[in-house]
């Protein structure tokens, strides 16, 4: 081969190479968000995405320390408003009785071992009482029993109440509610 016919291989051999690096431009530029406008797009989306999981998570920044003030104010709740003995919520009960002026026709509880095993699980170291009653006297002085025993420091849930009119003007209140007694 002569000297002009070595030239013109490598000339072609250069020239297919920088067709093949013009073809591969021009790919990389014709696909999407390899502009600058694809790219700025791109980009604003992700900053959407970061600021909604940011407003996301935001509840949960110092989780850690929330849920140890929660530990700390449930054992205050239970010190405080869970009595240790069925005596403290008889002599309580008929405390808000005195106060409220009515009276009571004796004060039932009940305690069920199978259930108190079951909740045990979700109110550690207390159990549930049942406790049901009828109360009797005016409906002012009943519903200020109701209201005093919904204020009260120690925890009462009324689950059922029937109401009883008798002559002049006193009601007849079967209530039924629970509260709770720590386990010792």
């Amino acid at each position: 081969m002569t000297n002009l016919a070595k030239i013109r291989q490598k000339f072609m051999l250069i020239v297919s190479i920088l067709a093949v690096v013009d073809l591969l431009l021009v790919i990389y530029l014709l696909l999407p968000g390899s502009s600058q406008s694809g790219r700025t797009a791109e980009e604003k989306s992700l900053q959407n995405q970061l600021q909604t999981l940011s407003r996301e998570v935001a509840p949960l920044q110092g989780i850690g320390d929330k849920l140890a003030q929660t530990r700390v104010d449930v054992k205050d709740l239970y010190r405080q408003n869970v009595p240790t003995e069925f005596s403290q919520i008889s002599q309580h009960l008929e405390k808000l009785v005195q106060e409220a002026g009515v009276s009571t026709q004796g004060i039932h509880y009940k305690q069920d071992d199978a259930r108190g095993a079951e909740e045990k699980n979700n109110l550690p170291d207390v159990k549930k009482i049942d406790i049901e009653t009828n109360v009797i006297g005016e409906y002012a002085k009943v519903a200020r029993f109701i209201n005093a025993m919904e204020q009260d420091k120690y925890i009462f849930i009324i689950d059922q109440i029937s109401l009883t009119s008798q002559e002049s003007g006193v009601i007849s209140l079967q209530i039924k509610f629970q509260t709770f007694l720590k386990e010792t």
